[in-house]
């Protein structure tokens, strides 16, 4: 017993170790995929599946998925063919343990893959060291079953599954909640299926058994989602929804046609084997359990998606609704996820400019949008807080994204200063100038390609309004010196001035960051004209 609880720690130990490396390895390719190969339902599932045999974990591609929907990238009915997509990849691992796990001596193998690895981890260059986290993980793998195969040798004397005759309805469901009951604990669906398959080959349990904890633990692989949901956006509910839709759909209808389709395995398996496999026949009972479904499931996404969305409506337009702490593992949906928001906080912002313009005074309404910018601003800086960016491109367009959180900081104390008003009533023909500019810039949010010509439109303002900045505030100094105007009126105006400057400033540059952050290229602050961040 003591070597199979330590053979499941080790396997859990080196599926993470192989996770996490192969996500960073692939990483941004997979983010690459993600957005090319989402167009149908159809390409939608099968870039879930190699997704998810290429990192060997369903839930990495389910993050991922959340962050892309979260960011606006693909739609929530396209995430659903990648959840199912997701969910037949993940029998990958069941298919390496039954064909290489029983097969060869896996200590044999492993050792020497962990003593390389480590060595690799150690001595490498960085960008070489995921490599050997890689090799370290499949290593450990092996050695956990390795370890388990010994432990369950001897399972018949501390596991009692006779009484468990699986012609009894309750034995039925007892099975099936030990196999969710199994995967909660574990944590991971790949070391429950490990455990089963190990029980099998030991003779501890009989084939239909193993196939009841099997259909359980497809439920159960269900928990992390759902526990990782809660407080998180509308879309991590929706998608963990969907994975608990999907699963327990069909695991009801393949408990209910069980017999033939383990008839159906069996015939199968002594067709491509020769001979009836147990293990093989799980691992293939484990795809078709997730083929079914998608079958059963693909013809009617469309419906499935309306259903999902009207079972949870979508939140007030809160401007951090999309900020789920679960994408700050995947740096570059997280930084996806965060230039949407700044996006939108923009939009708002430039809402309440117009709003301000118009009323010629801080209205209600004005003040109300102000707000919800600064309690994004919060929120967002405590999001990134967690973000590590890796890749050289990833830190560029990290580094733009708190450029423009900077930018937009300012541009809020910019607009909480009292000169607001000063500045619309003294200084009407620049700030109908500035209004009609926003309008612009109002109808541009939608568009990629408008934005990168409004940052065009909007530096030529931002030059025009420093330009004019300069020539009145000398005429009004001039016109003081001369008594033709008062100290007092003369400097209100030019405080406006500088105020109306520094406001178009910080708008300007945030808007060419945010560009910047799609560009993938790296700007300098404009130094053409005096700093306004001084002021």
């Amino acid at each position: 017993m003591i070597n199979a609880i330590g053979g499941i720690g080790i396997f859990l130990l080196g599926m993470s170790m192989l996770t996490n490396g192969l996500k960073e390895i692939a990483g941004e390719t997979l983010r690459k995929w993600l957005h090319t190969f989402t167009k149908g339902t159809f390409t939608s599932l099968i870039t879930g599946f190699f997704m998810t045999v290429l990192v060997q974990s369903s839930t990495a591609t389910t993050i991922l998925t959340v962050g892309f929907v979260s960011a606006g990238l693909i739609s929530f009915f396209q995430s659903i063919g990648i959840i199912i997509g997701a969910n037949i990849g993940s029998t990958s691992t069941g298919w390496i343990i039954s064909l290489l796990g029983f097969k060869i001596s896996l200590q044999a193998m492993s050792l020497p893959m962990i003593g390389l690895g480590v060595f690799v981890q150690y001595v490498a260059p960085s960008d070489i060291k995921k490599y050997g986290g890689v090799l370290t993980g499949f290593g450990l793998l092996f050695l956990g079953i390795d370890l388990l195969q010994k432990g369950m040798e001897t399972a018949q004397h501390w596991i009692r599954f006779e009484s468990l005759d699986t012609e009894s309805f309750l034995s039925i469901l007892l099975l099936i909640g030990i196999g969710i009951i199994m995967t909660i604990i574990m944590q991971a669906s790949s070391a429950a299926m490990a455990t089963t398959l190990t029980a099998l080959f030991a003779g501890a349990i009989d084939f239909e058994q193993a196939a009841f904890l099997v259909v359980g633990q497809n439920i159960g692989t269900t928990a992390t989602a759902i526990v990782a949901s809660i407080g998180s956006s509308i879309a991590a509910k929706r998608t963990a929804a969907t994975h608990l839709l999907f699963n327990v759909v069909t695991a009801f209808i393949v408990t209910l046609f069980i017999r033939y389709i383990l008839q159906f395995v069996e015939f199968l398996t002594v067709a491509f084997t020769g001979s009836f496999d147990e293990t093989v026949g799980l691992a293939l009972f484990h795809t078709l359990f997730s083929v079914f479904g998608a079958i059963i499931f693909v013809p009617f996404t469309k419906q499935f998606s309306k259903l999902l969305t009207k079972m949870l409506p979508e939140k007030a337009n809160a401007l951090t609704r999309n900020l789920d702490d679960q994408l700050v593992s995947i740096p570059s949906a997280a930084l996806e996820v965060a230039y949407q928001t700044l996006l939108q906080m923009m939009k708002h912002l430039t809402d309440a400019m117009l709003e301000l313009m118009e009323a010629k005074k801080g209205t209600a309404s004005y003040e109300k949008k102000v707000q919800e910018v600064e309690e994004a601003i919060v929120l967002l800086r405590k999001f990134l807080n967690d973000v590590q960016s890796d890749s050289t491109k990833l830190r560029n367009q990290h580094v733009a994204i708190l450029h423009v959180l900077d930018h937009i900081s300012r541009l809020i104390r910019v607009l909480r200063e009292q000169q607001k008003v000063e500045g619309v009533f003294h200084h009407e023909k620049l700030m109908k100038w500035w209004h009609k500019t926003l309008e612009q810039i109002n109808q541009s949010f939608d568009s990629e390609e408008k934005l990168l010509e409004m940052e065009q439109e909007l530096e030529k303002t931002a030059h025009k309004i420093a330009e004019e900045r300069r020539v009145r505030r000398r005429k009004y100094y001039e016109r003081t010196a001369v008594r033709e105007t008062k100290l007092e009126v003369a400097m209100s105006n030019v405080q406006a001035l500088l105020w109306i400057d520094r406001l178009v400033y910080h708008y300007w540059r945030a808007f060419a960051r945010l560009v910047e952050f799609k560009k993938g290229t790296e700007l300098e602050e404009s130094s053409n004209f005096y700093d306004r961040e001084s002021l």
